[in-house]
């Protein structure tokens, strides 16, 4: 960690006692004091720039992460935040995020500003010390926008984008982000994916699921990923050549 930094990012290898979900390696963010901003030690995306960026990741999208997260709740405020995921339809950074305030899972920036609570009663604590799967359905329908978001499989929240028109994801990050006074946190993302579908979704009683059968099947969940399987496997590349050489 550099001279008088409270948080970093690094990329952990199976077998160093760090949690890895699949594969050799996973991210992982920590924090280790409070700051006078934000604190921000991730990797961001970036689409349809030209150069060596990816193309933008047409509407509707379905990304689904694995996010391992330790802190303390008892030394955090009901005002404390620890994000687990930004997306945005624009270059600016105009974006909706989904973060972890008072235990448990909240949007911020849609409609409601915080999301719709749609989960099971009364609404859990958000697991520490172990793998969660976070899975976000995003459809940018130009001036307005919807946002979804299931944990292992159970639909939590919902909320409209309405900030900026677009129609495709243009900036995204995941990893550890939080607001200045958290103290100490852990963070690890594993399996991180990201894929475009051949039409919206209706039913969002069901978890939207990565293709099974490479770049020629469908999904768990009725809509197909038709053109969509190919773009989603190049962007988990470039996204772990960018964290390993960061």
């Amino acid at each position: 960690m550099p001279a008088g930094s409270t948080s970093a990012w690094t990329i952990v290898s199976r077998g160093s006692g760090h949690p890895v979900r699949s594969g050799d390696r996973a991210y992982r963010g920590w924090v280790t004091g409070a700051s006078s901003s934000s604190h921000r030690p991730y990797p961001g995306l970036s689409t349809g720039d030209g150069g060596s960026t990816p193309p933008a990741i047409a509407s509707p999208i379905v990304n689904t992460f694995w996010v391992w997260l330790d802190t303390d709740y008892n030394a955090l405020s009901p005002s404390d935040w620890i994000s687990l995921g930004t997306w945005g339809n624009n270059t600016d950074w105009i974006v909706h995020t989904l973060s972890v305030r008072d235990r448990r899972l909240e949007f911020a920036h849609t409609v409601p500003f915080a999301g719709q609570y749609i989960g099971p009663q009364p609404m859990p604590t958000f697991p520490l010390r172990r793998w969660v799967r976070i899975t976000a359905y995003i459809e940018y329908n130009g001036s307005i926008g919807n946002v979804r978001v299931w944990q292992d499989g159970v639909p939590m929240l919902r909320g409209d984008w309405t900030q900026r028109p677009g129609t495709t994801l243009r900036r995204a990050h995941w990893g550890l982000y939080a607001n200045g006074a958290v103290r100490s946190a852990n963070m690890y993302n594993d399996d991180v994916s990201v894929w475009t579908l051949s039409e919206r979704i209706t039913d969002f009683s069901r978890e939207p699921r990565p293709p099974q059968t490479g770049c020629g099947g469908g999904y768990e969940g009725g809509v197909a990923a038709t053109g969509a399987c190919a773009m989603a496997t190049g962007l988990r590349r470039r996204v772990r050549r960018s964290r390993a050489a960061a």
